[in-house]
């Protein structure tokens, strides 16, 4: 198959390179691997990206034209590609040889969110040798909702596809009519994807699938006529204000996803025995996620969900010496971690305690075998015997050596919740513990930038002694702040918003100054104890924990910066249930959920208030 460029008179002028390519309209093209219907059509070959290919026969370059009718627009793209790798990835075809096409129908040409006429279309080549253009595989931000319909094919030196997306009234091709318009390419020569190439000059970072204000525009241009178009000028982007996201909307269809992808998926989730697992882990369950699925049960109003949880983490992870749950099991029911999480435990204490207070306001039935304020008290007892040391330090759980002072997990301190735990059981030991806790916070080499290390000593230094003496890895005991520690603009936001701590929100402005200071290169990430990013990436993770930081702290503008990153990891949560591209990951999309669920008010102290 070969592009039809040699016959005929050009149907529309050639693009302005990176800004602007001109659709002809009315062109008849049919879905069929033959591309010589697009004779006269433009073609633009786009080598350029963030990751350009070596080997131009590998992923070097992509051709891409776009044509209409009345009714449809058409899209043809190819790319040479003399290893096609596929089917390595699940359904993240961005990670292997795939071609998108981006389109925003919205009128709204400076929007940086997504919104239902606005598309990502990732055509992949597992799909090569398919002739039913309607069975086609379509991933991407609102992808699976765009009207689309295509037909893959394997060319000389790669392969390519042709596509129509159905108009439907939304847009009616119109002499200089502007849309807005972006292709990528994505290449993997051996395994992961290697190369990423992108039409657009303003997409300099592969930026497009979050913030459709990089796309370039597509003109319709009139088959026949002789004046040219002249794309308008740039519209000033409309700045992005937290009003104009509906959290809540994204906090309870991403709940609802989350239940289909971690509770209820079946055979994968132990045929629903009732916990929540995590497929990155093959569908084994960590007690990290009993407490993450408990609270937002609670909190969304979800007493059916919330008992099924209780029930099988009850039932099948805990231990009955110490009335805590083991940390993790399998798919089968089989304990394959022993030992308690900290995290976990106080999770699922907040979380009963939370259940008692829905009960007490008539909104929930008592559970009919373990009342929740009782064993709320139980496992407040329980962490307090076995996962605080020398009464003053938070432990990362009960069989570690060293009473919380050689190793702790700050990202497990959470002062609001202990306030809770005193105020319910009518006590104050948890006081020590806040204390001391804030007191290793900010005695941390990252404190005066409001960065905390995954691991540290109750002194504020690494950890790595007793990594070394006991045999556990030092990459397992990171002074970094990463995957664990990303948790602490959270919880100890949480107590600035709940409880007015001056040090929670004094931690929460020193967060928010320092994000402030960062290029966007840098920006809401992961970081070393000097500030400097540890990571090449950015995920609704992060940007979902900094937004609590930046909320506690009223930084409005921070607030609104990262809300509008976050929101544009949203694309998917109304249509499909998760954030981003892939609900592969159970722990990021809690914590984009947590983060959510904050600014939404829908994360709220249940226990001072209705």
């Amino acid at each position: 198959v070969s592009w039809a460029q040699d016959g005929g008179s050009p149907l529309a002028p050639a693009e302005i390179p990176g800004e602007a390519l001109y659709i002809p309209f009315p062109v008849a093209i049919t879905l069929d691997g033959d591309l010589s219907d697009w004779a006269g059509v433009p073609v633009s070959v786009v080598d350029r990206g963030p990751s350009p290919s070596g080997n131009p026969a590998e992923n070097g370059s992509f051709t891409v034209a776009v044509a209409a009718d009345s009714d449809n627009l058409y899209i043809a793209m190819t790319m040479p590609d003399q290893n096609i790798i596929t089917g390595q990835h699940g359904s993240e075809y961005w990670n292997e040889d795939s071609l998108e096409f981006y389109l925003n129908l919205s009128g709204e040409l400076a929007t940086r969110t997504y919104s239902d006429t606005i598309f990502q279309v990732n055509i992949n080549a597992g799909d090569i040798g398919n002739t039913d253009p309607v069975a086609i595989t379509v991933t991407g931000v609102n992808g699976s909702r765009a009207p689309v319909q295509a037909f893959v094919f394997k060319t000389d030196d790669g392969w390519g596809f042709e596509a129509q997306v159905a108009l439907n009234g939304v847009v009616t091709p119109t002499h200089g009519l502007e849309i807005g318009f972006q292709a990528h390419a994505n290449g993997a020569s051996s395994a992961d994807r290697d190369v990423k190439l992108i039409w657009s000059n303003a997409d300099k970072g592969d930026n497009s699938w979050q913030n459709p204000s990089v796309f370039g525009r597509g003109i319709f241009f009139e088959v026949g006529r002789t004046d040219i178009p002249v794309p308008a000028l740039p519209e000033e982007p409309v700045g992005f204000e937290m009003d104009d996201a509906d959290w809540s909307a994204l906090v309870r269809a991403s709940w609802e996803g989350y239940k289909q992808n971690y509770i209820f998926c079946g055979e994968n989730c132990g045929n629903n025995m009732g916990l929540v697992f995590d497929p990155n882990m093959g569908y084994q369950s960590v007690s990290e996620g009993i407490g993450y699925g408990m609270l937002m049960a609670v909190l969304m109003n979800d007493p059916l969900t919330f008992n099924t949880i209780y029930d099988a983490a009850y039932q099948l992870m805990l231990d009955p010496e110490t009335g805590l749950l083991n940390w993790r099991i399998d798919n089968t029911g089989t304990i394959t971690g022993f030992g308690s999480a900290t995290d976990a435990e106080e999770d699922i204490a907040l979380a009963l305690i939370f259940a008692e207070k829905r009960v007490e306001r008539s909104e929930w039935t008592q559970h009919p075998e373990r009342a929740y304020g009782e064993y709320a008290n139980r496992w407040i007892d329980a962490i307090y015997e076995y996962e605080v040391g020398d009464g003053r330090y938070l432990t990362p759980g009960d069989d570690w050596a060293g009473e919380g002072q050689e190793i702790l997990n700050l990202s497990y301190f959470s002062p609001a919740w202990y306030r809770i735990f005193d105020d319910f059981q009518g006590t104050t030991r948890w006081q020590p513990v806040i204390t001391y806790g804030y007191r290793t916070l900010y005695v941390t080499d990252g404190a005066r930038l409001g960065l905390a290390p995954d691991w540290s000593t109750s002194e504020g230094g690494p950890a790595y002694d007793y990594c070394n003496a006991t045999g556990r890895p030092l990459d397992g005991c990171k002074y970094e702040m990463t995957y664990d520690a990303i948790r602490v603009p959270w919880r100890i936001g949480l107590d600035c918003i709940w409880f007015g701590d001056s040090r929670a929100c004094d931690w929460s402005k020193r967060s928010a100054r320092f994000l402030n200071t960062l290029p966007p290169d840098q920006f809401a990430r992961m970081y070393d104890m000097n500030g400097v990013s540890v990571v090449d990436y950015q995920n609704e993770l992060m940007v979902a924990m900094w937004l609590v930081a930046a909320h506690a702290a009223e930084d409005t503008a921070l607030e609104n910066r990262l809300g509008e990153l976050l929101y544009g990891y949203a694309g998917s949560v109304l249509g499909s249930g998760y954030w981003s591209g892939t609900s592969q990951f159970y722990f990021v999309q809690s914590l984009a959920w947590f983060g959510a669920a904050v600014v939404s008010d829908d994360f709220r102290n249940l226990y001072a208030e209705p």
